[in-house]
């Protein structure tokens, strides 16, 4: 039986796993791809210790510091967690089972997609999932945001504050998102609102973005097409947290759907811990960098929950004790 398993193999993920090797616990990680939402980034600029890197890039190095330390992947997706005495079993999609006395739930938020055609062939070449992430290529430039809820006003708002013109496509009819983005959006003139409308193509050159097709109704109530020109498209529709395997355990969620958990990072259910976008959006801040605290963090408190006692302060080859 391991001491641990983490079940998601994005930055929360593989955090965990190198702390995890760094408390000694005898542990696993379960994913059935690595890096979650960091591998839509082509451009990540504000991650400490790199001025710009590549989604894929990070993934890599994280991915060569966790076996460089001793921990392993198994490629694989987690399909059904059970209580067993003592601790968990985890069936896989192979058919394997795996057993845990803790599991770590890092299994993040999948963004959603419009799946229009053009989209999956345009990421990391003008369609972004995350303005905060990326490059901001910009500056005078032509872009549309999709969503009317407050990621997506965010988002228009700082890139209005670089880009010519910035254009937010909503199929309602009007904004979700709190009165204060909405007032922020009313005061700047290079926001434009197309309400009632939705997005059906995103068309490029082969190598960039160059348009998007946008379906929407005229006055008299029939649908009409039209084609805006455009060199940036963010995609902010919202996520769908991955919380679904531990529902059967009962462990509690909060409104939004994400897992709700104490300031230790526990579930109510004894033994189970979660790090990184699955948890309730009051811990969680959506970056790659607050992925990492909280899987370090839910490593740190997984030890002193089978150890009983507190996690070691670890620094390079050292164990400093805080005075």
């Amino acid at each position: 039986m391991y001491d641990l398993i983490i079940i998601g193999g994005g930055p929360a993920g593989l955090t965990a796993s190198i702390y995890a090797s760094c408390f000694g616990l005898k542990h696993l990680v379960i994913a059935k791809t690595l890096g979650g939402q960091m591998m839509l980034a082509p451009d990540i600029l504000n991650y400490p210790g790199f001025t710009e890197i590549a989604g894929i890039d990070l993934t890599q190095k994280m991915v060569d510091q966790l076996k460089k330390r001793g921990g392993e992947i198994v490629t694989d997706a987690v399909i059904k967690v059970s209580k067993i005495e003592g601790g968990f079993l985890l069936t896989a999609e192979q058919n394997k089972e795996y057993q845990a006395k803790t599991i770590i739930l890092a299994t993040g938020v999948e963004r959603r997609k419009l799946n229009v055609p053009g989209e999956n062939e345009y990421i990391g070449r003008g369609i972004e999932y995350c303005a905060k992430c990326g490059k901001f290529d910009y500056l005078g430039k032509t872009a549309v945001v999709i969503g009317g809820a407050n990621s997506a006003a965010q988002t228009a708002v700082q890139v209005a504050h670089s880009a010519k013109k910035v254009t937010v496509i909503y199929r309602g009819s009007e904004l979700r998102c709190d009165e204060i983005w909405k007032k922020h959006i009313q005061e700047n003139p290079n926001i434009e609102i197309i309400f009632n409308s939705t997005i059906s193509e995103i068309k490029g050159n082969g190598q960039y973005v160059t348009a998007v097709t946008i379906q929407s109704k005229n006055e008299q109530g029939q649908p009409e097409a039209k084609e805006l020109i455009i060199d940036k498209v963010f995609i902010e529709i919202g996520g769908v947290p991955g919380t679904a395997l531990l529902i059967p355990l009962g462990v509690s969620m909060d409104p939004g759907g994400f897992i709700a958990i104490d300031e230790r990072l526990a579930t109510n259910v004894s033994g189970v811990y979660v790090a990184g976008d699955v948890i309730s959006h009051k811990y969680s801040i959506e970056q790659i960098t607050s992925a990492v605290g909280s899987g370090a963090r839910a490593a740190s408190l997984v030890f002193s929950y089978l150890k009983q006692s507190a996690a070691p302060t670890l620094w390079g080859s050292s164990q400093i004790k805080r005075s």
